[in-house]
């Protein structure tokens, strides 16, 4: 079994919940009501496939949550751009195509970064993603023109150095509604605050105006998601957004010991509404 499982649930009187794998090809997915994804962390590597399983409970009719549509916008960082464009904030980014023949170092120098970060625009667990900065662009130059000719796009963002004073706020939201949120901070000497790479997560406490700008951003979506996770650094009292999950967030439901009944309630409660 792979690492990419999921929550099925089965809306009855009660809610019956099952672990199963996407891509396996053993399931009947029409025995289940809807499906809740969990921890699918390998859909960016395979991702039309995943985008393929997703097409297909659609045209079966099948309850996906989060909805397809989100999913699939949510699958590439492009979406920051459409945010952007409905007035939030988001870090300075620069999207190339493949084999765009960028220049690493006049890029720099026209967007004014000392320090930025390169990956690919379809990634988790920051997969593919490093640091470069203005002192040696032209060694990491070949890195990034190998980048380019393997993924289709790939994203360059300005590096914010207050992720390593004040670490990345993740805030989780269920059905809409704010549940809890924590502050993730990287190693000495890295800038990565997932665990995989030695980053630490706290509970923390945000203030109402933090939860609320939070709200705002994930007010910007069409639809109210089951669940979502809002990422982003504070500076002088204001989020920028980092990314806004979507997909496989780890939802850190052991840092609130409500949080998880607020997500099973969340899930009834959807499940209810839409069935």
């Amino acid at each position: 079994m792979t690492t990419s499982c999921f929550l099925i649930c089965q809306v009855m009187r009660v809610v019956s919940v099952e672990p199963v794998v996407w891509d396996d090809s053993e399931v009947n997915w029409q025995e289940f009501s809807g499906i809740v994804i969990g921890s699918c962390w390998d859909y960016h590597k395979r991702l039309d496939e995943f985008l393929d399983w997703v097409d297909l409970l659609e045209k079966r009719d099948i309850l996906l949550l989060n909805p397809t549509g989100i999913i699939r916008w949510n699958s590439n960082k492009r979406y920051l751009l459409d945010l952007k464009g409905k007035g939030l904030s988001i870090v300075p980014t620069v999207f190339l195509q493949r084999n765009s023949g960028t220049n690493l170092k006049q890029l720099l120098k026209n967007c004014g970064w000392q320090q930025a970060v390169i990956k690919p625009t379809v990634a988790a667990t920051a997969y593919q993603t490093w640091l470069t900065s203005f002192d040696n662009p032209e060694s990491d130059q070949s890195r990034l023109e190998k980048m380019l000719a393997e993924f289709p796009e790939v994203m360059i963002q300005q590096f914010l150095k207050v992720i390593r004073t004040g670490g990345e706020g993740s805030f989780i939201f269920f059905g809409g509604r704010f549940s809890h949120a924590v502050v993730k901070k990287p190693k000495a000497a890295d800038f990565r605050v997932q665990d995989d790479f030695g980053g630490k997560a706290f509970r923390q406490v945000p203030g109402q105006h933090l939860v609320n700008q939070a709200e705002s951003i994930l007010q910007a979506i069409d639809k109210v998601p089951l669940y979502a996770r809002v990422d982003a650094i504070k500076i002088d009292r204001k989020l920028i957004l980092m990314e806004l999950e979507l997909i496989e967030p780890v939802l850190f439901l052991g840092m609130d010991e409500e949080a998880p009944d607020r997500f099973a309630k969340a899930i009834t409660q959807m499940f209810a509404a839409l069935n």
